[in-house]
Protein backbone atom coordinates (compact mmCIF):
# COMPACT_ATOMS: atom_id res chain seq x y z
CA UNK A 1 0.00 0.00 0.00
CA UNK A 2 1.34 3.40 -0.83
CA UNK A 3 0.06 5.27 2.24
CA UNK A 4 2.22 3.26 4.65
CA UNK A 5 -0.68 1.34 6.15
CA UNK A 6 -0.30 -2.39 6.63
CA UNK A 7 -2.62 -4.64 4.66
CA UNK A 8 -5.43 -6.11 6.73
CA UNK A 9 -5.83 -9.84 6.93
CA UNK A 10 -8.97 -11.65 7.98
CA UNK A 11 -8.84 -14.41 10.56
CA UNK A 12 -8.82 -17.05 7.82
CA UNK A 13 -5.80 -15.46 6.14
CA UNK A 14 -3.45 -15.69 9.12
CA UNK A 15 -0.51 -17.98 8.70
CA UNK A 16 -0.78 -20.98 10.99
CA UNK A 17 2.41 -22.16 12.66
CA UNK A 18 3.61 -25.52 11.42
CA UNK A 19 2.98 -28.39 13.83
CA UNK A 20 5.66 -30.97 13.18
CA UNK A 21 5.76 -34.62 14.11
CA UNK A 22 8.07 -35.60 16.95
CA UNK A 23 10.80 -37.75 15.40
CA UNK A 24 14.55 -38.08 15.12
CA UNK A 25 16.43 -35.99 12.59
CA UNK A 26 17.52 -39.20 10.86
CA UNK A 27 13.95 -40.41 10.40
CA UNK A 28 12.80 -36.97 9.22
CA UNK A 29 15.60 -36.95 6.65
CA UNK A 30 14.64 -40.44 5.45
CA UNK A 31 10.91 -39.66 5.20
CA UNK A 32 11.64 -36.36 3.46
CA UNK A 33 14.00 -38.00 0.97
CA UNK A 34 11.26 -40.50 0.12
CA UNK A 35 8.64 -37.72 -0.20
CA UNK A 36 6.45 -39.34 2.46
CA UNK A 37 5.73 -36.19 4.45
CA UNK A 38 3.05 -33.63 3.65
CA UNK A 39 1.41 -30.63 5.29
CA UNK A 40 -2.35 -30.77 5.80
CA UNK A 41 -4.82 -27.87 5.72
CA UNK A 42 -4.38 -27.36 9.48
CA UNK A 43 -0.65 -26.67 9.14
CA UNK A 44 0.30 -30.07 10.51
CA UNK A 45 3.04 -32.30 9.20
CA UNK A 46 1.57 -35.70 8.30
CA UNK A 47 2.32 -38.88 6.41
CA UNK A 48 0.27 -39.32 3.24
CA UNK A 49 -3.16 -40.80 3.97
CA UNK A 50 -2.95 -40.31 7.74
CA UNK A 51 -4.11 -37.54 10.04
CA UNK A 52 -1.74 -35.90 12.51
CA UNK A 53 -2.39 -38.28 15.42
CA UNK A 54 -2.15 -41.33 13.17
CA UNK A 55 1.08 -40.00 11.69
CA UNK A 56 2.58 -39.51 15.13
CA UNK A 57 1.64 -43.04 16.18
CA UNK A 58 3.11 -44.38 12.91
CA UNK A 59 6.39 -42.57 13.66
CA UNK A 60 6.37 -43.73 17.28
CA UNK A 61 5.89 -47.35 16.19
CA UNK A 62 8.95 -47.13 13.98
CA UNK A 63 11.17 -45.53 16.59
CA UNK A 64 10.41 -47.64 19.67
CA UNK A 65 8.86 -51.00 20.52
CA UNK A 66 5.09 -51.02 20.96
CA UNK A 67 2.85 -53.23 23.07
CA UNK A 68 0.79 -55.90 21.20
CA UNK A 69 -2.40 -53.82 20.99
CA UNK A 70 -0.48 -50.85 19.62
CA UNK A 71 1.38 -53.10 17.16
CA UNK A 72 -1.97 -54.06 15.59
CA UNK A 73 -2.93 -50.40 15.19
CA UNK A 74 0.51 -49.65 13.73
CA UNK A 75 0.08 -52.43 11.17
CA UNK A 76 -3.29 -50.92 10.16
CA UNK A 77 -1.66 -47.49 9.74
CA UNK A 78 1.11 -48.96 7.56
CA UNK A 79 -1.56 -50.37 5.23
CA UNK A 80 -3.55 -47.12 5.21
CA UNK A 81 -0.40 -45.10 4.44
CA UNK A 82 0.74 -47.47 1.68
CA UNK A 83 -2.70 -47.36 0.03
CA UNK A 84 -2.54 -43.57 -0.03
CA UNK A 85 0.96 -43.69 -1.52
CA UNK A 86 -0.24 -46.06 -4.24
CA UNK A 87 -3.19 -43.79 -5.05
CA UNK A 88 -0.83 -40.83 -5.37
CA UNK A 89 1.54 -42.80 -7.59
CA UNK A 90 -1.34 -44.00 -9.78
CA UNK A 91 -2.68 -40.48 -10.27
CA UNK A 92 0.78 -39.27 -11.20
CA UNK A 93 1.27 -42.15 -13.64
CA UNK A 94 -2.09 -41.48 -15.30
CA UNK A 95 -1.33 -37.77 -15.64
CA UNK A 96 2.12 -38.32 -17.11
CA UNK A 97 1.43 -41.45 -19.16
CA UNK A 98 0.15 -39.46 -22.13
CA UNK A 99 3.36 -37.45 -22.31
CA UNK A 100 5.47 -40.46 -23.33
Amino acid sequence: MTNGARPRHGKDERVKPLQTLAMSDALRAQLSAENLLAINSHGQEILHGLDFDESQLFVDCGERPADPSTQQRCAELVIKHERARLRIATVDDERTAGKY
